[in-house]
């Protein structure tokens, strides 16, 4: 028996799409529910680069029970797809300088040490 989100559910993965997507500095993103879900997953989340557009979908959350947690985690998963998209695009890319690719590397980093640090300085 499917185990998908109730649309009530999926308006508190939509909170958590929007919460993450400000604490990663997604702003450059459109990031929007497709109408299909997720094919043999939880959620998934599709890449249109031109547009700066990223399509999520949910899924069957199989064994995985749908509670608020759950939910906000496989949020974050996928907005941190979001986040690593330009990343692993350069890094990927045989045409991609050197330059290019560090430059992602520390928008990653610089957002890790902002975050690591507010959290552990309280």
């Amino acid at each position: 028996m499917p185990n998908i989100p109730t649309s009530e559910q999926a308006e508190l993965f939509a909170q958590s799409v929007r919460k993450w997507q400000q604490v990663l500095s997604l702003g450059d993103w459109r990031i929007e529910k497709g109408l299909k879900p997720a094919k043999a997953a939880m959620a998934s989340v599709e890449f249109n680069q031109g547009a700066r557009l990223a399509t999520y979908r949910l899924g069957d959350f199989g064994a995985e029970k749908i509670t608020p947690d759950s939910l906000d985690k496989t949020a974050l998963h996928e907005l941190l797809h979001i986040f690593l998209h330009d990343l692993m695009d350069v890094a990927t890319d045989p045409k991609s300088s050197d330059e290019e690719i560090e430059m992602q590397e520390h928008r990653v980093i610089n957002l890790l040490e902002n975050l690591l640090t507010r959290n552990s300085n309280g």
